[in-house]
Order: C-alpha cells, then sequence, then structure tokens
C-alpha cells in the first residue's frame, strides 16, 4: 500500500428543532433554536481525522426575513457557532416580535451556512491533505401561535409623586390575545426599597388589582396607591407588572412581566424668611413672631398651615397660622404669638415649626422635619421707666423733684401713684404723687418735695419711684424700685455757707470790734 492511500472523508449533518412551546400573538418572545450535528462518516480511518471530517467550522445561523409568511419580526442579528463537532448540539435564542397573527402554527425560515474538511489524505511518510468545502441551506422550524389571554400595558397616567408622599399609579391595560382572562389580577411590585404601595404607615412592597373579565381587545384601566419615602432620590422608578388569570380550560396561568414607571419629585420642601419678632421678652403674655413661609420645592402645596412646636415653658397663644395654597416659589405672611413666663431665661433660643399641607389627592402630609428658627429671648422690661428728673435742692434747703416717667405697658392703665423713697442726707415731706390714667406711651409727670440736709455735698444722691397701677381686669401692681438720681445743687446767688458758719463768723467779727474799740 502506498503512502497516499489512507483517506477518510464525511460530512456534518446539522439539524434545527425547538422546544419552545405555544407563545400568544401580540408580543415579543425569546425563540429557543436547538442546533444539532449528527455527521455522516463515509469512509473511516484514524480516529481524529474521523472527528474533523464530521465537525461544522465557522456555523451561521440567520432568519431568512424575506421568506416568513407571516407577521413575525426578527430582533436579533446572526449567531456564529466557532465548532461544531458531530454528536454535539447548542442552543441559540432568536429575539422574535409577534404581530396580530391568528393562531396556529408557522414556519421560521433559518438560513445554515458552514465549512468543513470533506476528505483528509494521509500516509506514514506524507504529510495530511485536506480539501475543505463550504455549505448553504435553509431549515424550517415550527412556532406555535396558540389562543391564549395576553397582556400590554398601552397608556400610563402621569405617575408622578413627590418624595415622603403617596400619590396613585394608573394603568391601562389591553388583553392582546386571542382568548378571554378571567378572574385576573395584576401584580405590582417595587424594584426599589424607596417605593412601596399603600399608607404611609403600612407601606407594602406589593400589591395587586383585581379586573373580573378581559376579553380579546379590552382595555381595563387599573390604579393603586404608591409612595416614596422622603429620602428617596428623583428620577424614574420602574413597576413590573405581571397580571395571573384563569384560561378557558379553567387553568390559572401568568403573563410575562410588564414593566411600567414612576417620576419620583424631590420632597415639598419650605423656608420661614424675614422672620422678627416683638415684645419677645421674659414675663410677656402676648409676645409676637412674624415672617414669611416660602415654597422652595417643586410642586404645589394645598391649604398650608404653619404650626408652632412644642417648647419648654413657654406656652404659644396663637400658635399656627394658616396660609392656603402654596405654588413653587411663592410666599406668604406668617404671624404668631406666646406667652413667656416671668421664669424663663433671656438669651437665643430654637423654635419649631411644623409645616402641613394638602397633596393633590387631599391627603395631609407633614414635612419630614420641623423648620427650626433661632430668637432672642429679651429680658423683663419694667412697665415703666424713667425719662428725666428735675430739681433745684441744695444743702440746707427744700425743693420738688419732678420726675418724668413713661408708661411702657401695652394697655391702659388706671389709678396710677408714685412714691419717692430717698436717703440721708435726703428727706422728703411730700413723697407720693397721683398720676392717674396712662395710655400706653404716655409719658406724665411725679412731683414730690424733698429736703436735703445742711450737711450735704452737691452731688447726685441715689433715690428710687414705686408706682401702684391698676390693671383693665382689676388688678393692682407694684413696680420695683426704678432708680432715680436726685442731684444737690449749690445755693444760686452768694455763697454756698451754711448758716452756722456765717453765725460763727458774725460772732467773730463783733468779738474783733469790740476789743479795738477798747484799745482806743
Amino acid at each position: 500500500m502506498s503512502a497516499a492511500d489512507n483517506t477518510v472523508t464525511g460530512k456534518p449533518d446539522i439539524s434545527l428543532s425547538s422546544p419552545d412551546g405555544p407563545v400568544g400573538a401580540e408580543s415579543a418572545h425569546a425563540f429557543t433554536v436547538t442546533v444539532s450535528n449528527s455527521g455522516t462518516l463515509i469512509q473511516g480511518g484514524q480516529d481524529r481525522y474521523e472527528r474533523e471530517v464530521q465537525t461544522a467550522e465557522a456555523l451561521k445561523l440567520d432568519i431568512a426575513t424575506e421568506k416568513l409568511d407571516a407577521n413575525i419580526t426578527p430582533k436579533s442579528g446572526t449567531y456564529t457557532i466557532s465548532s461544531l463537532p458531530s454528536g454535539q448540539g447548542t442552543d441559540v435564542k432568536f429575539q422574535l416580535e409577534v404581530g396580530d397573527v391568528e393562531p396556529g402554527t408557522y414556519r421560521i425560515p433559518i438560513d445554515i451556512a458552514y465549512e468543513h474538511t470533506r476528505s483528509v489524505s494521509y500516509g506514514r511518510f506524507q504529510e495530511a491533505s485536506r480539501t475543505k468545502t463550504e455549505e448553504e441551506s435553509t431549515q424550517y422550524v415550527d412556532i406555535t401561535i396558540e389562543d391564549k389571554p395576553q397582556f400590554s400595558i398601552v397608556s400610563q397616567g402621569e405617575n408622578e409623586i413627590y418624595g415622603g408622599d403617596t400619590g396613585q399609579l394608573s394603568l391601562d391595560v389591553k388583553n392582546t390575545g386571542t382568548e378571554t382572562a378571567t378572574d385576573a389580577s395584576v401584580q405590582l411590585s417595587s424594584q426599589s426599597p424607596t417605593l412601596y404601595f399603600g399608607q404611609m404607615t403600612s407601606p407594602q412592597p406589593k400589591t395587586s388589582v383585581y379586573i373580573p373579565a378581559l376579553d380579546p381587545g379590552e382595555t381595563a384601566n387599573i390604579s393603586a396607591k404608591v409612595g416614596a419615602e422622603s429620602n428617596a432620590d428623583a428620577g424614574d422608578y420602574p413597576i413590573n407588572a405581571v397580571v395571573a388569570y384563569t384560561n378557558s380550560n379553567g387553568v390559572t396561568r401568568k403573563s410575562d412581566s410588564l414593566t411600567a414607571g414612576v417620576s419620583v419629585q424631590p420632597e415639598r420642601t419650605f423656608e420661614l424668611r424675614n422672620v422678627d419678632t416683638e415684645k419677645f421678652r421674659v414675663d410677656e403674655s402676648d409676645a409676637e413672631i412674624h415672617g414669611e413661609i416660602v415654597n422652595t420645592g417643586s410642586g404645589s402645596a394645598n391649604n398650608v398651615a404653619v404650626r408652632l412646636g412644642s417648647i419648654p415653658g413657654i406656652e404659644p397663644t396663637n400658635g399656627e397660622s394658616a396660609v392656603g395654597d402654596l405654588a413653587p416659589g411663592e410666599s406668604k405672611p406668617v404671624s404668631f404669638t406666646v406667652a413667656i413666663p416671668g421664669s424663663a431665661e433671656p438669651g437665643s433660643n430654637s423654635f419649631p415649626f411644623n409645616v402641613e399641607y394638602e397633596n393633590d389627592n387631599g391627603d395631609v402630609r407633614t414635612i419630614s422635619s420641623p423648620l427650626r428658627q433661632p430668637l432672642e429671648i429679651g429680658a423683663e422690661q419694667d412697665p415703666f421707666e424713667v425719662v428725666n428728673v428735675s430739681t433745684s435742692v441744695s444743702p440746707g434747703g427744700s425743693d420738688t423733684v419732678a420726675v418724668s416717667l413713661r408708661y411702657q405697658g401695652d394697655e391702659p392703665v388706671s389709678a396710677a401713684n408714685a412714691k419717692l423713697f430717698v436717703s440721708d442726707p435726703l428727706s422728703t415731706s411730700d413723697d407720693g404723687a397721683y398720676l392717674g390714667e396712662l395710655q400706653p406711651g404716655e409719658t406724665t409727670t411725679a412731683t414730690f418735695t424733698a429736703s436735703a440736709d445742711s450737711a450735704a455735698i452737691t452731688k447726685e444722691y441715689d433715690a428710687s419711684v414705686e408706682v401702684r397701677y391698676d390693671e383693665p381686669d382689676g388688678d393692682t401692681k407694684y413696680t420695683d424700685g426704678l432708680t432715680v438720681g436726685v442731684p444737690v445743687s449749690p445755693q444760686s446767688g452768694g455763697l454756698p455757707v451754711p448758716l452756722p458758719v456765717i453765725i460763727g463768723l458774725v460772732v467773730v467779727v463783733a468779738g474783733v470790734g469790740y476789743v479795738l474799740y477798747q484799745r482806743r
């Protein structure tokens, strides 16, 4: 036998099939095709050459669109398998869109192209030589379109909610299949932990909506309450929808997963601006807070109300300010009154303000964190203030002391009386003055009579004035002692010499004159 007499010949044998069951019309499917090679050996020889001549190389599969005879559209390209030996198989998946197709069995044409070694010649003292060839063919794989319900989401509502709030998810679900679905339940699920269904007080990751029956071509609107946590990032969130239903045979089936979307906007936000206070001090029953509430968010807020939160020791007397509707960027005034007790400490305090509003569905919402505003509590204010003191009292003399008092209260008072308190070297012969009725901001003068001891020196001496008065409710009040400086001034005209000194000088002068007279 010559060296070149050993020749192995054979060929691959490619077949196609699909393990997929029936599919529905008007839907997208991943169509699985099993590619198998049952190669044929024509003349044998060494094992390695037998395997080689039966192996398909660079195997390409592509749906022959021009040969399709139904409303079925391929959505994937050519698949390539580098090598497929005899006795092996593999799966490829073609993406198909099935249109409005009547139930039945349809043929999917698939073009096949590959290379292979047709023969290998070899000998003991000779290098093997090969003959290669290319093969092309078209095979058909059946796909069955069955009578069954098929579903799609054909439209969606606005489906917009705000962080920290709830809204309505609205979907139109259509039966695009060829059979009625009964006892259908649309099962909705969120893919984000910050998006939920139901009430804010009992959030759930899933919910379902019941549809009694949905005929072919019929559309049903479904809605469900959906909410977003206050920390949810703004953006679009997917919602999965699966329809569980009963078919005409009474068997419960489920649809493929459908996808809807929810748009989450940032949480509604507010700011307090231009805040100021009036009479904001210790022991004030009607301290006032004024400012503006501004809608700094992207969504409108209806029936807005701002409430002053709890502050230890301070009692709101009007702790709520109704604002009404606020569009984005809009501001409206707010005001509050509080009673600050006499035991309160002056200084800066942080006051919390809660904002409550209604969303578009009429649900009442409160912002997740109160707005905090630092406010300065002033020291207690005396109801009366000394604005002027006038007197001409001098050592050893008496004079009137006129004390001008301004009433700083907020309501008229009556039966006001002032009393002057002095200490040595001052004394009073008339220490009381009737002031009568006083209006807020009114200034009146209390007149007293004071005397200065002859030993008094010219300076200002401390004194005080106490005012007794009646409030509108009949209560009698007393002020603390109001500090008054009473100046003692030199005598007007002549020397400011006390009388005993003058008498002593007269006696001395008279004695000197008498002595001089005797010497003469």
